[in-house]
């Protein structure tokens, strides 16, 4: 892409500017809660972010006041929100955690359910000081998703099980006690922060950032022997690549000899 271009894809904006995507969730007069609608708009625009492999930095924000709280209790009292829905609520989020470029949550305000649970395929987290997060879906008899596989491995289960069996909401600076924000900032220099971090983001190599991201998926999940052997695989592949070779130019500039 060589230009700024938007897609409108109602109830979910995505605005494609060089190598940074923002994707923005659009409902705001229900403070951002997913409906039908909603959930299709979010695989649509997450399908067409991984039609763009230049991307280094995508930013997910909510439009108005919060971030997303989750689901639309109307539709889902109305029926509008069935199993198929939460289905493809959870493809979409976990085609967001595996794209190669930096993701970055700018939780602008409440984070809540399923907004929360967006939050946590993201590899940044950065909340204004005003939002309020949690997972209260066990209040309407729910199960909070992959939530319950991402939180524990995020926070330690002893953490996860305070916020997923309560299902009570916490403060941004209790959350970044806990681990699940990275870092909170003022509601006045939210806007500014977040800009800083999609710099930070764009000056990384993204041949590394992708086989890092990759590498601690599988963190978890791989023994010793076999996690050591692809980790081998991807630094092999970073130390042949033009950014390494790059990297190392600049170092020799700097250093005198």
């Amino acid at each position: 892409m060589t230009r700024s271009r938007a897609l409108s894809v109602e109830p979910v904006q995505l605005a494609l500017e060089g190598a940074v995507a923002r994707l923005v969730l659009n409902r705001p007069h229900v403070l951002n809660a997913g409906d039908a609608d909603w959930v299709r708009a979010l695989g649509a625009a997450v399908s067409e972010l991984g039609r763009h492999p230049e991307l280094r930095v995508v930013v997910v924000t909510g439009a108005g006041r919060a971030f997303s709280t989750g689901v639309d209790l109307t539709a889902l009292a109305d029926g509008q929100m069935t199993l198929a829905e939460f289905r493809a609520w959870e493809d979409a989020i976990t085609a967001l955690e595996r794209l190669p470029a930096l993701v970055l949550a700018g939780i602008n305000g409440h984070c809540l359910g399923g907004g929360l649970q967006l939050t946590l395929v993201c590899d940044y987290r950065l909340a204004a000081e005003s939002a309020l997060i949690g997972l209260p879906a066990v209040k309407e008899c729910l199960i909070p998703s992959m939530a319950l596989y991402r939180l524990p491995r995020l926070i330690g289960l002893s953490r996860a099980r305070e916020l997923i069996l309560l299902g009570d909401s916490i403060s941004a600076r209790e959350a970044e006690r806990y681990g699940l924000v990275n870092r909170v900032v003022p509601d006045a220099e939210f806007s500014s922060e977040l800009e800083a971090m999609v710099r930070r983001g764009l000056e990384l190599p993204a041949a590394s950032l992708a086989a890092s991201k990759q590498l601690l998926a599988d963190a978890f999940d791989r023994d010793v022997a076999a996690f050591r052997a692809k980790m081998e695989a991807r630094f092999r592949e970073c130390l042949a690549s033009e950014e390494h070779r790059a990297a190392m130019d600049q170092i020799r500039k700097r250093t005198p000899r």
